[in-house]
């Protein structure tokens, strides 16, 4: 018989985007609604040192292991939380027998 436990929920890119829009505006003391989702995050000043503090942040938030290169490689919003998701999703869809299983305990986002 298969396990009926429900899946969890799944995380939608609007949702990391938000939580990014809001880190984002925290870090940069900027009204919400001054952050466009679609500009490059380097044209906020997002750099290495600010990237390492974003990553950790979202990661936490989203229950995904965010590496700092994602935030500087995948330029925009938009595109990190599209990053998120996916990662996110692949684990979602592994079996417990899957092999990968064993060499990581959670999700991980990687440049592309």
């Amino acid at each position: 018989m298969k396990d009926q436990t429900p899946a969890a929920p799944a995380v939608t890119e609007r949702q990391v985007a938000d939580h990014l829009v809001q880190l984002l505006s925290e870090l940069l003391e900027l009204e919400h609604d001054l952050i466009d989702r679609e500009v490059p995050l380097s044209a906020y000043g997002i750099d290495s040192m600010t990237s390492t503090w974003l990553s950790g942040e979202l990661g936490e938030r989203c229950g995904v292991e965010v590496d700092r290169a994602v935030l500087l490689d995948r330029p925009s919003v938009v595109e990190v939380a599209e990053d998120v998701v996916a990662a996110l999703a692949r684990t979602r869809h592994k079996t417990p027998a899957d092999p990968a299983d064993a060499t990581t305990n959670s999700p991980s986002v990687q440049p592309s």
